[in-house]
């Protein structure tokens, strides 16, 4: 999180950024106003080596597990205003999915509040579906002269364990017998709709062509500045602060 706050904060005129990492170990963000509830809690006592973290950017809960998550960084502006960026850049995730060969459109759904649950319970307007089943979550910033857009595209990590209400009861994610609202269809993973878990270098490939394809101009490999990584570490305080992740 220090990382992509730090990208954001000292990004350079009319240059974006994209990076695609994993997590371990296992661990649970929540999003920069969410509410912690007696769920999550519970879901961490009862996973005693998960982590927890929260982000820069808004959102729901979301696990990091067998996933791939996102961070653009984008100036403010370069598409248009907040919700025009937001859009670019699911079209640049829609093109990724293309890439692997699967069927991406966009949820029209809803706007969500912080407290309406965990990230992958519901789709909100705009966010990456296949078939109507929610694939990828994303939740944005705006930091300095920057956008910070993140996601997570499960690639095979199970939500369910989340998708409980705020008494720490379970929720049958699917609506046969448990809570969930009728209509909620549960999240997908990309090893479900491909059939196969595909290679981390394949993913990497995918997605940056497909950034590169709907934003365009001169993309190539590169690593954090002295700069960034400086401040990255000042921040790192911030976000491994107990008073910051659980300050809701």
């Amino acid at each position: 999180m220090a990382r992509d706050h730090a990208l954001a904060e000292l990004a350079r005129p009319r240059t974006g950024t994209l990076r695609l990492y994993r997590w371990s170990p296992a661990t649970l963000s929540f999003g920069r106003n969410e509410p912690v509830t007696v769920g999550y809690r519970d879901l961490l006592r009862s996973h005693p080596g998960m982590g927890a973290v929260r982000r820069p950017t808004g959102g729901r809960a979301v696990i990091h597990d067998r996933e791939l998550t996102y961070a653009a960084v984008l100036p403010v502006g370069a598409c248009g205003g907040l919700r025009a960026t937001y859009r670019k850049i699911n079209e640049a995730l829609v093109a990724g999915l293309r890439g692997l060969g699967v069927g991406a459109g966009h949820a029209r759904g809803r706007a969500l509040p912080p407290e309406s649950g965990p990230c992958f319970m519901e789709a909100a307007e705009g966010e990456v579906v296949v078939g109507g089943r929610k694939l990828v979550g994303s939740a944005q910033a705006r930091i300095g002269e920057s956008i910070l857009q993140h996601g997570s595209l499960l690639v095979v990590a199970d939500q369910t364990a989340l998708f409980a209400n705020g008494r720490g009861e379970r929720v049958d994610p699917d609506g046969s017998g448990g809570g969930m609202k009728p209509g909620r269809a549960r999240p997908t993973t990309l090893a479900e709709v491909l059939g196969e878990i595909p290679a981390w270098d394949r993913l990497v490939r995918a997605f940056s062509t497909g950034f590169e394809d709907v934003f365009g101009g001169c993309w190539s490999r590169g690593a954090m500045s002295r700069s960034e990584k400086a401040l990255a570490a000042k921040l790192e305080m911030r976000y491994g602060s107990r008073e910051w992740t659980w300050r809701r």
